[in-house]
């Protein structure tokens, strides 16, 4: 679980103190945020189209995080979606937290 300091703005791992504190807020995981393979399968649309149905059938199985990556090593893109990653991560929170009545600031 991970946790927004209202006060510093921070995020951190769970607070031994969360639970007790109005300084805290829990921050959904990333599935919630529409994060989860419907995100995997927006950048292979963009990236990697004609890998498509191989993407599909890796997240039929356990194990597909991992077996992406390796797909996405072998095609030099491993970083490209590490930087994908971050920005959709970066712009769901900052909506979550809009929707919630809250404002984060750089």
């Amino acid at each position: 679980m991970r946790f927004l300091n209202i006060q510093m703005g921070d995020l951190d791992e769970f607070p031994d103190d969360s639970h007790e504190s109005d300084e805290y807020i829990e921050i959904p995981h990333k599935n919630d945020l529409g994060l989860g393979k419907d995100f995997v399968f927006e950048f292979v649309s963009q990236h990697l189209p004609e890998e498509f149905d191989r993407v599909q059938n890796i997240f039929t199985r356990r194990g597909a995080y991992s077996r992406f990556k390796d797909l996405l090593e072998r095609h030099q893109l491993l970083q490209n979606w590490y930087e994908f990653e971050n920005i959709k991560e970066e712009q769901a929170l900052r909506d979550w937290c809009k929707d919630n009545g809250m404002e984060l600031s750089d």
